[in-house]
């Protein structure tokens, strides 16, 4: 070995490693999701806080009015001794009128359901037209 300093002849530049990185990786939805990374649990929980916005809503609709309906037949008389055709107004109520009602509920919580479906759905999966042009 020897002591004789070494001699560069060309030029060396010299930068910070910092700015010779990308400047931001962009990553899709659906790999975020997978990679199950920070960004990825935040549309999880979105979505399943959609849902379960949706079936509180639906819960509480449901206690409020079909629940409610035996505090309302105690607290009023009158509606219990009502007949319509010699059959007592409560009987119609809880034996016809609640089986619509309980359809519609479970229509409104699907609707709300699948559009919070589909917007995550179209947000994880792009439009086939964007990978195309």
């Amino acid at each position: 070995m020897t002591d004789e300093p070494r001699v560069y002849t060309g030029r060396v530049r010299v930068t910070n490693p910092l700015t010779s990185a990308p400047a931001h990786v962009r990553r899709s939805v659906q790999q975020e999701i997978d990679e199950s990374t920070g960004v990825g649990e935040v549309y999880m929980r979105s979505l399943i806080r959609s849902q379960l916005r949706a079936a509180l809503t639906v819960t509480t609709t449901l206690i409020l009015s079909i629940g409610a309906l035996p505090l309302v037949f105690l607290a009023f008389d009158s509606v219990t001794e009502f007949t319509i055709s010699g059959i007592p107004l409560p009987w119609i109520v809880l034996g016809v009128l609640v089986y619509p009602a309980l359809l519609l509920l479970g229509w409104v919580y699907l609707r709300q359901v699948e559009r919070a479906e589909q917007d995550f759905t179209e947000l994880v999966e792009p439009q086939r037209q964007d990978d195309s042009s």
